[in-house]
C-alpha cells in the first residue's frame, strides 16, 4: 500500500479540488456590503417605534421599540413580513413562550449555520435583565443579526444598538447586509476584504477529515467554525500550503475562515467533513 504523506495528501486534496470545481462550480460573484449610517436614534416610548430598511429598499424590514418603562424589543415592519417571518429571522433562541435576539460581539458571523428565532416579537432586556434569556443588559454596544429575505434570496446583516441597563430605552446607531445571496457578513463589517485572497487564487478544499489550503498569503490565520459559529480549529500559518487535520471533528457541516494577517482581508467557504 502507497503510503500517504503529508505532500501526496496535499496533492491528492487539491486534485480533488480541481475535479469537483469543474462539477460544482466554485465561483461567487463579487458581492457588496451596503452600509447605511444613521443620526442616532433613541427610542423610549410606548407609541414610539424605529423601523429599518436593510436593503434600502422603501419598505421597513424590522421595528425597534421599548415601553419606556422596562423592556426593549423588536418585531416585524409589517403585516405581511409579519405573515412570512418565519423566513425572515434573528439570530437568538427561544425560551418558550419567550424570543431573545443574541447580542453578538464585533467579527461574530451572520450566516445560515446561525440559531435564529422570528415568529414573535424578541425582547432585548426585559425588567433589567429580570428574564434569564436577555443578553442586552450592560448599556453598551451591542450588535443583533439578520437572515431576511430580497425576493426569493436568502441575504444576512446586522444592526448595531444600545440598550439601557433598564431595559427601558433602545439606541439604533448602524447597519449593514451582504448583497450577495447566501454570503455571511460579520457583526459590524461595513465592507467586503477579499481582494488579496480573489489575487492569489486561493483555495480551501475538504476531503475526508482534511481541509487542504492553498496559495495562501504570507501569513494567514484559520477558524473553522462549527454550525454554531463556535471556533472549533485555529492556528496560524506562515506557508502557502496547509493541511488541517480534523480527524477530533465529528461528520457535519462547517465554515473555514482565512484571513490575510497582513492586509486583513477574509474569505470564508462552507464544507462538509
Amino acid at each position: 500500500m502507497k503510503k500517504t504523506t503529508p505532500e501526496n495528501l496535499s496533492k491528492r486534496l487539491l486534485k480533488y479540488g480541481a475535479f469537483s470545481a469543474a462539477i460544482l462550480g466554485t465561483a461567487n460573484a463579487s458581492g457588496q456590503i451596503v452600509y447605511t449610517d444613521i443620526a442616532d436614534v433613541t427610542v423610549d416610548g410606548a407609541n414610539q417605534r424605529y423601523a429599518i430598511d436593510l436593503d434600502n429598499d422603501g419598505t421597513g424590514d424590522y421595528l425597534f421599540g421599548a415601553n419606556g418603562t422596562n423592556f426593549a424589543f423588536i418585531f416585524p415592519a409589517s403585516s405581511s413580513m409579519a405573515s412570512a417571518f418565519n423566513s425572515n429571522l434573528m439570530v437568538g433562541f427561544s425560551s418558550y413562550p419567550y424570543a431573545y435576539p443574541s447580542n453578538l460581539a464585533p467579527g461574530t458571523p451572520i450566516m445560515g449555520l446561525n440559531s435564529t428565532v422570528g415568529d414573535q416579537r424578541a425582547d432585548f432586556n426585559y425588567s433589567s435583565c429580570g428574564y434569564p434569556g436577555s443578553q442586552f443588559c450592560d448599556g453598551m454596544d451591542g450588535y443583533v443579526g439578520f437572515h431576511f429575505y430580497i425576493g426569493a434570496n436568502l441575504h444576512f446583516g446586522w444592526a448595531r444598538i444600545q440598550v439601557a441597563a433598564s431595559g427601558a430605552s433602545i439606541i439604533v446607531k448602524d447597519y449593514a447586509y451582504n448583497t450577495t445571496p447566501n454570503d455571511p457578513i460579520e457583526a459590524g463589517q461595513q465592507a467586503l476584504s477579499i481582494d488579496e485572497f480573489e489575487s492569489n487564487n486561493t483555495k480551501i478544499v475538504a476531503l475526508n477529515k482534511s481541509i487542504g489550503l492553498y496559495n495562501l498569503p504570507q501569513s494567514t490565520e484559520y477558524r473553522v467554525l462549527d454550525i454554531t459559529g463556535k471556533s472549533v480549529l485555529s492556528d496560524s500559518v506562515e506557508t502557502d500550503t496547509y493541511v488541517i487535520e480534523a480527524n477530533t471533528l465529528s461528520n457535519g457541516i462547517y465554515v473555514v475562515e482565512l484571513k490575510d494577517s497582513n492586509s486583513g482581508a477574509v474569505i470564508r467557504k462552507k464544507i462538509v467533513l
